[in-house]
């Protein structure tokens, strides 16, 4: 802004050069004393106006809790804010002295590469955003996040790039922490859940060698109570069949690939078609779902969730009616598949625990162990997209799967 002011007085100047009439070669153009007055006027706004700028930068930059460094064309370091000494430990006046940029000499072996190219900005002409690690004068490895951008000039010339960097070793350290604490959660439920088979396998065993060897002598009493056991470890088998799945799902990693959500949806429906022809249900299915980036398996089992509540939780008052259509993003990087049925519908205040683990809530219209839903959501979470719901109690639910578009 204030080079182009400065741009503009000087062609002001050679105007009033040019318009003037010219004397003898002796004494050159003669410029009025008004003219000149004026000039130094705007001259004397424009020096303030920059003195202004200037003094607004260094309150910005002094105050920001990140690294703000100006490289000239030849990646010479040309300004540093005071916080790049509390980031890197080292003096302002030790990173101005250096010969080369001297924060590339403590940027860690692996990610110096990547930080090179950051620097090029002022050549590519594209901003660079990235995280690498760095080394602290105290010999403390660090992670940092920078953002680069080039500074060019009214004619696209670069001038010089600018880049703020920020502290992220303490995002970094939580986030590891994190995955760490969720690796030991899943495993340990993995164990636990693996453990329960065995007695679980145990009891199913000794009920049925009693029902068939000591059936017919049983009293009454004694028959009920064999069956209770048989149906509770059916459900505790099931349960633990579903946790274990839950913990599955939750410790593999599957590389999205290109997948017809049409296919995926019409081999389900093969499948449940003894189901749907016993509810008289009713699929109306869009034309020409797009593709999405998935794994077929999972994307099967996504579905096959959600039609299968759709099934279990339909109305007794009437037929079940999904309906699936699909919604593209205006850029066409996001596909939302929808899933409308004119069921039973959520209550407001359960819509936001229906995807937490083991949280039912038609408990009393149909079994289950309550891991569907959160299966579902942590599929979906796997491939980078996100599920929701919105419901009317009594009408019917609406599950809405975001999914990245296949390119």
């Amino acid at each position: 802004m204030l080079l182009h002011a400065l741009q503009t007085l000087r062609r002001k100047y050679l105007g009033m050069v040019a318009s003037k009439p010219h004397q003898d070669s002796k004494h050159g153009a003669s410029i009025e004393p008004s003219d000149l007055q004026r000039l130094q006027a705007e001259l004397e706004e424009l020096k303030a106006e920059k003195q202004g700028l200037l003094e607004h930068y260094k309150i910005l930059t002094g105050n920001l809790a990140a690294a703000v460094i100006i490289r000239d064309k030849q990646q010479k370091i040309s300004y540093c804010s005071p916080y790049t000494e509390v980031l890197t430990g080292y003096p302002v006046s030790e990173i101005y002295a250096a010969p080369d940029d001297f924060l590339l000499t403590i940027v860690h072996p692996e990610d110096r590469e990547k930080y090179q190219r950051a620097l090029k900005v002022s050549e590519t002409g594209e901003p660079f955003q990235f995280r690498f690690r760095f080394f602290h004068r105290t010999g403390i490895e660090m992670w940092a996040e920078t953002r680069a951008v080039p500074v060019n000039n009214d004619a696209g010339e670069p001038l010089f790039s600018l880049s703020v960097t920020f502290d992220v070793t303490g995002t970094v350290r939580y986030q590891r922490q994190v995955e760490e604490k969720n690796k030991e959660l899943r495993d340990f439920t993995y164990m636990v859940s693996h453990d329960l088979k065995a007695p679980i396998f145990t009891i199913k065993g000794m009920v049925s060698i009693l029902s068939e060897e000591y059936g017919p002598t049983l009293p009454g009493d004694a028959k009920d109570l064999l069956e209770h056991i048989a149906t509770a470890t059916g459900r505790l088998d099931q349960l633990v069949k579903s946790v274990l799945e839950y913990a599955r799902i939750s410790a593999t990693d599957t590389k999205p690939v290109r997948i017809s959500t049409t296919e995926v949806l019409n081999e389900l429906m093969t499948e449940l078609k003894p189901q749907l022809e016993a509810r008289h249900a009713v699929i109306k299915m869009a034309d020409n779902l797009p593709d999405v980036m998935a794994d077929k398996l999972r994307l099967y089992q996504i579905f096959s969730n959600l039609l299968g509540n759709a099934l279990k939780y339909s109305s007794p008052e009437r037929a079940p009616v999904i309906e699936i259509s699909a919604l593209q993003a205006p850029l066409g990087r996001n596909v939302t598949i929808a899933i409308q049925d004119n069921g039973l519908g959520i209550p407001a205040d359960k819509l936001e625990l229906v995807f937490r683990p083991f949280q039912r809530v038609h408990k009393q219209v149909a079994e289950g162990s309550g891991i569907g839903l959160a299966c579902v959501k942590r599929l979906v979470e796997k491939f980078g997209g996100e599920v929701h719901v919105e419901s009317n109690e009594g009408q019917g639910s609406c599950f809405k799967v975001t999914l990245r578009a296949a390119p």
